[in-house]
């Protein structure tokens, strides 16, 4: 856990239980626009052996050179950029794959071109591509904090893969609202019978 985000949970909780007033003094000790986390993030492992160079063909393997990011939460957008992306109709997607082996379908945004893959990490992922067939999705992949595969599927062609990292989401506070404004006493801490908060406006 963070410095910040223990000071988040050390504000809340006895703001929940103190006596009217305390709260406005201790909210100046968070201050807005900081952010935290509910836990340690995790560091992102970089794929180094990427290709730097690949070679437009018709129908031909797809190569993926490069990420415009190795790590980001669930709503990061990506984009990955490389060759021979097309599939059949013009098809442009991606797969998501976790250490397990289950895969989540990438679908690519608008933007998408067949050196240019632009994809939106939301979770869940259905695992089947039912672009087609419009079935509903009978299996998900919940994109969890770790390491995942990213590739694409062609023409029944499997790139290589890039290596992405799904980090937790942080918290981020735009602005401290005080459900009271008087000045608190020491002996308040104590007094579990009173109802008063912190409430916190941002992302989250």
């Amino acid at each position: 856990m963070t410095k910040n985000s223990f000071l988040l949970f050390a504000v809340a909780v006895p703001l929940l239980f103190m006596g009217a007033g305390c709260e406005a003094r201790i909210a100046g000790h968070l201050g807005v626009g900081d952010s935290t986390s509910t836990s340690t993030s995790t560091s992102a492992v970089v794929t180094t052996n990427l290709p730097t160079t690949c070679t437009d063909q018709q129908e031909g393997v797809p190569v993926i050179t490069s990420l415009s990011s190795f790590s980001g939460s669930v709503g990061t957008k990506l984009e990955i950029k490389g060759c021979n992306f097309s599939g059949f109709e013009g098809d442009k997607i991606a797969w998501m794959e976790n250490d397990q082996g289950v895969k989540g379908f990438l679908h690519g945004e608008a933007g998408s071109t067949d050196k240019l893959l632009k994809v939106l990490l939301k979770s869940p992922l259905c695992q089947q591509d039912n672009s087609y067939s419009g079935a509903p999705c009978d299996a998900w992949l919940t994109l969890v904090p770790g390491t995942y595969k990213i590739f694409t599927t062609p023409w029944s062609k499997k790139s290589n893969a890039a290596t992405f990292t799904i980090k937790d989401a942080a918290i981020s506070a735009t602005s401290l609202t005080p459900w009271a404004t008087k000045a608190c006493s020491a002996n308040q801490f104590g007094n579990l019978n009173q109802g008063r908060g912190l409430k916190v406006s941002g992302q989250f």
